[in-house]
């Protein structure tokens, strides 16, 4: 600043004190507004700024372009509700309107304007328009309509969120006070049980299976996807509906959650881990007090499969004894009920001997161990050395012995409850039939399912 103006802004200074003060009294000169100092003493006002681009702004802003401000005229305070900074930006003839040229305050502001307004404990006066009684709404009152309206259209958006969400008519949250509704869709005893899973995949790195992630439905709700899938075989359509997605969804979600929990469960804990009779006979129920070195009781299990195969594989498939196209696995139960073993998966026409000697269970068999199977179960000639075989006796001579009828009576009553673990693995439904698309994921199939059922209760009390 120049000296020339410096003198002249001190001799305005000198000349307004020295004035009387009837001489200073100062009128708002915005149109419509009749703020005077005489009246209105709590409101500030305003000298328009040095800046011309400031000071034409100004006036563009209060409708006088072509007035010429002097060193009197004055703007009131009530025009200023984002301070002096953002320009008067508040008038008689757009109360109540939303301009976009109006710069809004930031949340700091208005934090600091709300704690301004409580320490004052008032209201700013507006102007008087015209003689009229009526006043406006002071900047604190439209600041707190502000921040309400803020609060409404974030209530807004959560409901909006929580109405996408209910669109989808079926999720975990609706069953899982329902012990018996959650056995039913899950295979699984209780909720907490079902938790138990979400909370071991939710550590896991999940890889979906058609490369894009699935993240409008929970993980929660992807699990029980699966699990309904896997105990009642529900179809694709019926779950895009239920789970309100593409049936895409429900393949990529279905392949990519079996997956991993064929990792988890299976892999990570029952793949080469058949528990040593040893350790059977810590938990070996009163049927096999008789047969105490009982390492493993084996018996196979059909899976039906669509027959959309040449002549020559569905030859290999085809099962005399189900009379259609399976797949065939061994399935190898500890005494106590739970399954400890389950072989991949071969054409249905393939022996019992057959699979017992390629799966890989008569490489974890030791001297002593003794192997209870059905009188099928030809196998005595391929077990490992010092490894025994207990099956019911043949009947060649017209008639059981006595000694013989005890022994097959006792071998009866012992696998009873093998025979009911398989029958317990059958309740997951997908294992009566595997649709073509999931085929070549029949193995990790069954292994999940294998391993879903050891999660139930256990079938003998004196286990439990």
């Amino acid at each position: 600043m120049g000296m020339a103006s410096a003198y002249v802004i001190v001799a305005e200074y000198v000349t307004s004190v020295s004035k009387p003060n009837w001489a200073r009294m100062v009128q708002c000169c915005v149109p419509s507004c009749n703020n005077r100092n005489d009246i209105n003493k709590t409101i500030s006002y305003y000298r328009f700024p040095l800046d011309e681009n400031e000071k034409r702004r100004w006036l563009k802003l209060i409708r006088r372009k072509d007035f010429t401000p002097n060193y009197n005229s004055r703007v009131c305070g009530w025009h200023f509700p984002h301070g002096k900074a953002a320009g008067p930006t508040r008038f008689a003839w757009n109360e109540g309107k939303a301009f976009p040229h109006i710069s809004q305050p930031t949340k700091r502001q208005k934090k600091m304007l709300l704690a301004t307004v409580e320490d004052e404990g008032g209201a700013e006066p507006g102007p008087s328009h015209l003689g009229t009684a009526q006043k406006t709404p002071s900047s604190s009152s439209v600041l707190v309509l502000e921040i309400e309206n803020e609060m409404l259209r974030k209530e807004n958006d959560k409901l909006k969120k929580e109405l996408e969400k209910q669109k989808q008519t079926f999720s975990f949250s609706q069953i899982s006070s329902h012990p018996d509704i959650v056995n039913y869709y899950t295979g699984l005893p209780d909720a907490a049980t079902v938790l138990f899973l979400e909370t071991l995949l939710s550590k896991f790195d999940l890889q979906y299976h058609f490369d894009w992630n699935v993240q409008k439905m929970p993980l929660i709700d992807q699990l029980l996807l699966t699990l309904m899938k896997l105990r009642l075989n529900c179809g694709l359509v019926d779950l895009s509906v239920r789970f309100n997605c593409c049936r895409a969804t429900v393949t990529n979600i279905f392949i990519t959650i079996s997956s991993a929990l064929y990792d988890i469960l299976y892999v990570g804990m029952m793949e080469n881990k058949i528990p040593s009779r040893f350790k059977n006979q810590t938990s070996l129920p009163h049927c096999f007090q008789p047969f105490p070195n009982c390492r493993i009781v084996l018996d196979c299990t059909e899976v039906a499969v669509s027959n959309t195969e040449s002549l020559d594989t569905q030859s290999h498939l085809y099962s005399h004894y189900k009379g259609g196209t399976t797949l065939k696995a061994l399935i190898g139960v500890a005494p106590n009920g739970f399954i400890t073993f389950a072989s991949d998966l071969y054409g249905g026409s393939t022996s019992d001997k057959a699979i017992t000697a390629d799966c890989g269970v008569l490489q974890q068999l030791e001297a002593g161990d003794m192997v209870m199977a059905d009188k099928g179960f030809t196998i005595r000639d391929i077990l490992p050395a010092g490894v025994s075989l207990n099956i019911p006796t043949f009947h060649v001579n017209g008639q059981f012995t006595m000694e013989e009828i005890n022994h097959n009576r006792l071998i009866a009553s012992a696998r009873v409850h093998v025979e009911r673990s398989i029958q317990r693995l059958k309740t997951f439904h997908i294992l009566s039939y595997i649709p073509y698309q999931y085929k070549k994921h029949a193995n990790k199939i069954l292994k999940v399912c294998v391993s879903l059922t050891n999660l139930q209760t256990p079938i003998l009390r004196e286990i439990a």
